[in-house]
């Protein structure tokens, strides 16, 4: 669960080293599902860094209570873009896998552009 705050935290904060800290190095992120995967810390870095460059801010807010068994975890959360005078919002479920260490080893998000909306 905590690792799950920090991500939502540190997106928010636009902070990219502290994301990137939180994955393993040959962590895999898939997001949204079915797009080619991010491997590795180099492309992880890549993805983070280009979707925060896509909007004047990007805001992670947990929609509702982290379910974590073992070593996964499940949430829902909203990603909320801000893009000059406009603000974009898209309902995502994100789940990740961790290692022994903690680290997060695989991170899908499930969503689809579809499912944005103006706010």
């Amino acid at each position: 669960r905590a690792a799950v705050e920090a991500y939502v935290a540190r997106h928010t904060a636009g902070d990219i080293d502290g994301i990137v800290a939180l994955f393993s190095p040959d962590a895999r992120v898939e997001d949204p599902v079915g797009s080619d995967p991010h491997v590795g810390a180099d492309a992880v870095r890549a993805f983070f860094e280009g979707s925060h460059a896509l909007a004047d801010h990007l805001e992670l807010v947990l929609t509702g209570p982290i379910r974590a068994v073992a070593n996964r975890a499940a949430f829902p959360m909203q990603a909320i873009s801000t893009i000059g005078d406009m603000q974009l919002a898209v309902d995502i479920i994100g789940v990740m896998t961790f290692g022994d260490d903690g680290l997060i080893t695989d991170m899908q998000a499930f969503w689809a552009m579809e499912d944005a909306r103006t706010l």
